[in-house]
This record gives structure tokens, sequence and C-alpha cells, in this order.
């Protein structure tokens, strides 16, 4: 599977380059260098992923045209801070950042058109479909951990930001990292670190956002979750994607002269959980019940029950529905 991987995107370029979305075999063999029978393999992989593949004679189809990223598109139109690199296939959009500390520039931003192991906070994998989500890493230079506190709240406000610019309409984040519409999540976000020099450290900025629809990823996932398209929206990947590191970008500058202070009234004006019941799982061992009243300038969620305000910094949190 791994040396017929780096052959998928080629592939399907060519043929979304197409008129009609179709190249005959022995031309396809020739543009990627293969032969006949790795094609076919790699065909066969395509489909694993996403049934987007089909054989019409001498002919290979593609099912429907795919919003793949343009590169020179988003170069154009990202701030110039850090530099931008999309790559065809990577395990992890936010390792690969983390495993180049010593080259990062602050600003540096990577997107994957297909990604093999992400993750969500929670240890989950964060499920991919090609021409679908928008998986976005992008890193930061800070004086020192201390100076990350709130910073993941910061970003989600970025994130509904850079869809509200684009036209989508009742967005609302989840503490502590989800950005949800109608209760359903669209986008999730991961922030890890890495030591840069001295005490300064990299902040890497995972951001896994769902644009179209995927019947693959419908199948697997039994939480609600939710794409623009579903919702109505055509807009493309590069769209999003531009507003997202824009907007990030302005945030990670604003925040780490502010820090969270600045952003706690958009963060207020969008939680989608402030004066709901909930239960916040802390430990194995700890369990929470309270109702939402905001959170506070180290980004940790207060919660109001009976026997007081108590402040979370981390957990799993649901609703509670009577």
């Amino acid at each position: 599977m791994g040396s017929n991987l780096s052959f998928v995107m080629p592939l399907l370029r060519c043929l979304n380059q197409s008129e009609d979305l179709r190249m005959n075999y022995r031309l396809l063999c020739k543009r990627l260098e293969v032969t006949v029978e790795v094609l076919q393999e790699i065909a066969e992989l395509v489909n694993e992923m996403e049934p987007l593949l089909y054989q019409d004679g001498e002919d290979l189809v593609l099912v429907k045209k795919l919003d793949l990223i343009n590169a020179k598109n988003i170069h154009e139109k990202v701030s110039t801070r850090g530099r931008f690199v999309l790559k065809d296939v990577t395990p992890s959009t936010n390792g690969e950042l983390m495993n180049a500390r010593d080259e990062l520039v602050s600003g540096d931003a990577l997107v994957a058109e297909i990604q093999t192991q992400g993750r969500s906070l929670r240890g989950t994998q964060w499920l991919t479909s090609i021409g679908t989500n928008i998986m976005l890493s992008m890193a930061f230079k800070f004086p020192s951990h201390q100076h990350l506190l709130g910073f993941s709240l910061a970003v989600g406000v970025a994130t509904v930001n850079a869809l509200e610019f684009a036209g989508v309409r009742d967005v609302k984040l989840k503490w502590p990292n989800d950005v949800v519409i109608n209760d359903k999540k669209v986008a999730g976000i991961l922030i890890e670190s890495v030591q840069g020099e001295g005490e300064e450290i990299f902040a890497i900025v995972g951001v896994g956002l769902n644009v179209h629809h995927s019947e693959s990823i419908d199948k697997l996932i039994d939480r609600p979750y939710t794409d623009l398209e579903e919702l109505g929206y055509n807009l493309t990947r590069d769209e999003i994607c531009i507003n997202l590191i824009n907007e990030i970008k302005y945030a990670a500058s604003s925040f780490r002269k502010h820090r969270l202070a600045q952003f706690l009234d958009s963060w207020n004006r969008h939680d989608s959980l402030l004066g709901r019941q909930v239960e916040v799982v802390i430990s194995a061992h700890r369990t929470v019940v309270g109702r939402v009243s905001g959170v506070n300038n180290l980004g940790e969620l207060i919660l109001e029950s009976n026997a007081g305000c108590t402040a979370i910094r981390s957990g799993h949190i649901s609703l509670i529905r009577y």
C-alpha cells in the first residue's frame, strides 16, 4: 500500500483535469510511468478509501469532479507570514510539522490531501476522505508553555470567523475544541507543542474541517457530525483553507499580545453550551455535572451547581438532555 499511495493523487489529478473525467489506461500508465497492473492496484487502493473510480472499456473513469486543493491559488491569497506547503500524503499534518521543528518558521502552514494517522484531542482517529475535508496544521512560536493557556479557544474563534467570512451561518463553539452547527460537529481543533530554542516552544495547531459529504465516512462515524455541503453551502476547500490560514494567523498574533481576554466576548457569543446542563468526565474517578456559565481568562470551563462554581481545565463534555 505504501508505495502505491504516492500515486493516488497524481492519478486523481490526471482524471480530474480531463474534460470528461476519463482517460485511456495506457495513456495513464505513460503519464504515471507505471504498468497496467500497478495502475489497477492504485485504482483499487483509491476505491478502498472512497468509491471514486470505475473501468469503462479501455478507460478509467472518475465518478465525479473532485474539489482538490490548488496550492498556487492558496499561495497567492494567504498572509505572507510563514510558508505554505501542500502534501499529497502524510501520516499526520501535526506530526509532520513537529518532526520539522528545527526548520519551522512562525506562521508555517501545511495541508494534506490524504492523512493516514490523523487524530483528535481525545486520541480518536480523525477520519478523512479524498477531496472532502480540510486537514490543516500551522506552527506558531510562543515564549513558553504558560503562554499557551487558552490558545485553543482563540483558534476556535478564528475558525468561526473563517466560516462566517465565507457566509456560513449559525456556527457555534463547543468547549474545549469543537466547532458545531446545530449541535453537530463540523470541525475539530488539536493543539500540540514542540520545544524550540531555550524556553521557546512552537504551538502546532491542527484543524480538521468537513467541507463536502462523504458516504464512506458516514458508515464509520457513530456520533453527530455535519459538513458544509450537507448544510447547503457551495464552498470550495481552497476558499475555506485561505480563510482559515489568514484568520488563525491573525488570532495567533493577537493572542500573543492580549492572551485570551481579546477573544472572550466572541467566544461567549458563539458558545453552544452557555446556560445548558452538561456532564464533564474529568477522569475515571471524577465526573462533574452543572450548568455552563462561560469560560475564564485561562480557557477553563465554568460550571455552576448546588456545590458552587467549578473551573475545569480539561475533560470530555456531553449535554444532559431532558
